[in-house]
């Protein structure tokens, strides 16, 4: 099997708007394979670690090397279409590379395991003549793959969703066993893709793994036509999101992503280790304020997990802890087809066992989420509006009668988010898209006035629809003052509401402040520029949190 069935796999999938189809294609290629060509087929098409051997830009540099082709010809056709290994494909495509000759076919797990990683280790000339050899033996179709996958920007329309589906079709098992198998780091090998479609299941080999996580789904209004009883009510914590892991005497912490950060949180798995029990618990992981009682801005979270071996002293400055919410595991027996009434009695019962039997006290690491018991809509919303005053962003409410599945499934759990902070900005600076953004100018730089300038305080680029990006990208080009590379400063006359989760002090910025998940809201153009909001009105914001 080879790297011409691979890009054939991805011009199928690519080509293909229907699941059903895509399943098949999918079904249809793991059969023909051999194990070792499916695990590096996975390795790609999950995009977990997918590996950047080289850069777009170094990738431009070497085509615009070779070929003598200018570099500033290379950056305009970038701008158009949005991705280095494209154009150099269609580039390459240009100059009939690949063409009329006999070419060379390559393994996934040649390429992957040997010829890619020895070309990344090359001084710079010798790298750039690998790659022109590289270029000159592959096929025309497998180009725009080899390209991807060099510059580690290989993407397909094929969720993990999928690939489960497609797999668990193809030996008849159930779906949650072959996500479960893929869950945390998968490596390529054949004995990889032999344990996953192994028909025994083997509890030994998924030790360490987590589970798939349980999603929440955006709130939907009709649920309030229900009872306020049938439901659960927690704060909803901005934090990371964890699956934390005692087996056989050993701890992991997975995250949602599936990366395991135990590194980043030895004091968790020293005090887990204090725990008798074997078990599986969700929940959330937070830096605290134990003086307040409150959690850390979010940024100082990632300052923790940024860090592969935090010192003693930075693990005193930003203390973490747990907040238990889902028992999904207990001495071995899953406990995840319960429904969560009966799993909640189950994680509030052992979880104070173990905090009451632990050697050491580990009740300041250990938490166990709070519920609310709101006596109707009403006061379910009062809470979520006041969730700020506790340094949440508003409440989870869970199905009583739900059992814990994977992904986000429709009536199980809901994100009732407190709305949105909210200032009127100015665009000042606009930057080309790329993808299937190429081509036209899609994301923006926004500012607010002190002492009558205009200082940016924030970028965003979604928000808009189709046709609101279009009439920006032509009011855009018309109006224009100066251009530095990709970027374009424009007239600052159009304002746009910019709605983000949380602001905080930052001297990183030259605004003084910085904000999480900015995004535009609306473009307000009944607003004149003048009226736009102040830095004042900003950092009024921070102060009140309201």
């Amino acid at each position: 099997m080879s790297l011409n069935k691979f890009s054939e796999l991805f011009l199928n999938l690519d080509s293909s708007n229907s699941i059903n189809k895509k399943l098949d294609i999918l079904k249809n290629y793991f059969a023909t394979n051999d194990y070792l060509e499916n695990s590096w087929s996975i390795y790609l098409l999950t995009g977990k670690k997918n590996k950047r051997f080289i850069s777009g830009k170094l990738l431009k540099s070497f085509f615009s090397d070779i070929y003598e082709f200018p570099l500033w010809l290379i950056d305009t056709c970038y701008l158009r279409v949005g991705d280095s290994a494209e154009v150099i494909t269609l580039l390459l495509n240009s100059k009939n590379i690949g063409k009329n000759k006999v070419n060379k076919d390559i393994s996934l797990d040649e390429l992957l395991s040997k010829t890619l990683p020895e070309l990344a280790i090359l001084k710079q000339d010798e790298k750039k003549l690998r790659v022109k050899e590289i270029w000159a033996e592959l096929a025309k179709e497998n180009l725009l793959i080899f390209n991807k996958i060099l510059t580690g920007t290989f993407r397909v329309g094929v969720s993990i969703g999928l690939i489960t589906k497609s797999i668990a079709k193809l030996i008849n098992l159930d779906e949650a066993i072959i996500s479960h198998r893929l869950m945390g780091d998968f490596e390529p090998s054949a004995k990889s893709y032999k344990f996953l479609i192994n028909n025994k299941i083997d509890l030994e080999e998924l030790n360490y793994k987590p589970y798939p996580f349980l999603l929440a789904n955006t709130f939907e209004k009709k649920i309030t036509e229900e009872s306020i009883n049938n439901f659960q009510y927690e704060w909803k914590w901005d934090g990371i999101r964890i699956q934390l892991i005692k087996r056989s005497g050993k701890v992991s912490i997975w995250t949602r992503g599936q990366d395991l950060v135990n590194r980043s949180f030895p004091e968790l798995v020293e005090n887990t280790l204090y725990i008798k029990d074997d078990f599986v618990v969700d929940g959330e992981l937070l830096v605290w304020n134990f003086e307040d009682e409150l959690p850390m801005n979010f940024s100082f979270l990632q300052k923790r997990i940024n860090r592969k071996a935090p010192s003693k002293s930075i693990q005193n400055n930003l203390p973490i802890i747990f907040i238990a919410y889902d028992l999904l595991e207990l001495k071995g027996e899953d406990k995840r087809e319960l429904n969560l009434g009966n799993r909640r009695i189950n994680l509030e019962k052992n979880f104070h066992k173990w905090i009451n039997e632990s050697e050491k006290d580990i009740s300041n690491i250990f938490k166990i989420s709070n519920l609310l018991f709101p006596k109707n809509w009403e006061e379910a919303e009062n809470l979520k509006n006041n969730s700020r005053e506790n340094g949440t962003e508003g409440l989870v409410i869970k199905n009583k009668n739900s059992i814990y599945s994977s992904g986000r499934k429709k009536g199980i759990w809901w994100k009732y988010k407190v709305d949105p902070m909210q200032l009127d900005a100015v665009l000042i600076y606009a930057k080309g898209g790329s993808g299937k953004r190429a081509g036209l100018y899609t994301d923006y730089s926004f500012a607010l006035w002190k002492d009558g300038q205009l200082i940016k305080f924030a970028s965003a680029y979604s928000g808009l629809n189709n046709a609101e990006i279009k009439d920006l990208d032509k009011w855009i080009r018309k109006n224009t003052i100066e251009k530095f590379g990709p970027v374009r400063s424009v007239k600052p006359e159009m304002v746009f509401e910019i709605s983000f989760e949380n602001i905080q002090v930052s001297n990183r910025h030259k605004s003084g402040i910085s904000v999480r998940f900015p995004r535009i809201s609306k473009w307000r153009k009944d607003k004149n520029f003048k009226d736009a909001d102040t830095l004042a009105t900003a950092h009024k914001l921070m102060m009140n949190k309201l």
